[in-house]
Order: structure tokens, then sequence, then C-alpha cells
């Protein structure tokens, strides 16, 4: 059957010259993975360009429901970035992000809300015109309430200490990556604030905050291991 539809480019395999196998995840088939042909003649259906990671296109695409493989047969543009590739710092969040959304999303059905959540945020983190250090933090936490396990805020006087496991505040504490310390605990509140998206952290509280949410992650998506984009994060902000 042959369809149309968007998808956010998430991995591509070189396999031979001009040949290569991508991750997508698309508006209205969940993650695909596909063979694509690429060239850069006039000719060419899909150009090289088109399915860089991180590119919004619309394909086109011979869809078989039971097919591991989906050949992709036409692809376009539908976002062009103005400043990603510009932007160091923009642009390590985006690949961070990129790869947690990889290593998260597995399913191939559709989700058009998670869709639109993350293509909507990439599209603010390149248009934004204020520092956005800490989006990623942001991504992450609305992330988690798609994905099945958001956290909770059940601090109060007798319930100090978040527990990992449990997706919320208890009277035990635990210790790290089960749960976290009275200091990480009290900095972990800030997630829940309504205004998140605005917050400024400083760079050791976005360090700790970055480092309690990829250890809650590990603890609820099979797989989540160390990242290598992170890497690179804690060095462009350092």
């Amino acid at each position: 059957m042959l369809v149309k539809t968007e998808g956010i480019v998430l991995q591509n395999i070189k396999y031979a010259d001009k040949k290569i196998i991508s991750k997508i995840y698309t508006r209205h088939y969940g993650l695909i993975t596909a063979n694509i042909i690429t060239g850069n003649s006039p000719t060419s259906k899909i150009k090289s360009a088109t399915i860089l990671p991180l590119n919004q296109i619309e394909i086109s695409l011979t869809f078989k429901q039971n097919r591991d493989v989906q050949q992709i047969t036409e692809a376009r543009n539908v976002l062009v970035y103005n400043n990603l590739s510009r932007d160091h710092n923009k642009l390590a969040i985006a690949q961070f992000l990129n790869e947690v959304i990889y290593k998260c999303i597995k399913e191939q059905t559709a989700n058009e809300e998670l869709y639109d959540f993350i293509t909507s945020a990439y599209k603010h983190l390149d248009k934004s015109e204020t520092p956005c250090n800490d989006f990623h933090i942001y991504f992450l936490f609305e992330l988690s309430k798609f994905l099945g396990f958001e956290p909770h805020n059940t601090f109060d006087k007798q319930n100090l200490y978040f527990d990992t496991r449990e997706g919320k505040y208890t009277s035990m504490s635990l210790g790290f990556p089960l749960g976290f310390d009275k200091t990480q605990s009290e900095l972990f509140l800030n997630i829940f604030d309504s205004n998140l998206a605005e917050k400024k952290f400083s760079q050791g509280q976005r360090n700790e905050l970055l480092e309690c949410l990829l250890a809650y992650y590990k603890i609820h998506v099979e797989g989540f291991n160390d990242l290598k984009s992170y890497r690179v994060l804690k060095e462009v902000f350092a």
C-alpha cells in the first residue's frame, strides 16, 4: 500500500553506496525502519541532505504491516531549521533529545500527540531567541508523561525522599539510583513547577537534576544505557 506520512529522522546506517537503513518516527505508523536510496543528482527523488537525523520530512512509502523494513520512494523536508546547525548549544541539546527519543520509542503504532510534542519541541528549540540551556530538562519531564512513567509530587513532612522505582516521594531513603538523597529530592521538586520551561538553573543544579532524570529513565526504560550525546552536552555547557 502506497502511503504518505510525516516523520522525524532519528538514525541512519549506511550499508552500501547511496543506500541507508533509517529509523524514522512517523505520525501515522509510529517508529519504522526504512530502506532508502539517496542521491544528489537533479533526478534523484531523495536527496542525501533531506534525510539527515533531526530532519522533519514527508515521505512516500510502500507500507506493509508485517514487514520489518519499509521501502521509502520519495522524501521532502517539511521544516528547515534556521538556528540548530549554527547554535552549538541548541545543536547539542537537539542531538541529546534525539538519542533519548531513539532509546525510548520502540513501538510501531501511531501516537499523534507524542509525535506533535516531539516535533513542536524541535521547532521551539530552533526558533527560541532566549537561551535554552535547560530545555532538555523540561523535555525529559514532559516526555515521561507520554511514556507512562510520569513522576508524582507526593512531597510532604513525612515523605522527603524521591523513590525512582515508585515515581513518587516516600519516607524511605534509598541509595542512588533507586532513590535520591534529601538534597537531590528537594532539587527534583523543581520539575513539578508549572513554569518549568521558563526556569533557569545554575550549571551545578542543571547537571545534578539531569543526572537524577537520567537515573529515573534507566529504571523505567529497558535498554536506556549511557548516552553518548550526554558527554557532548556536558562539555558544551561546562
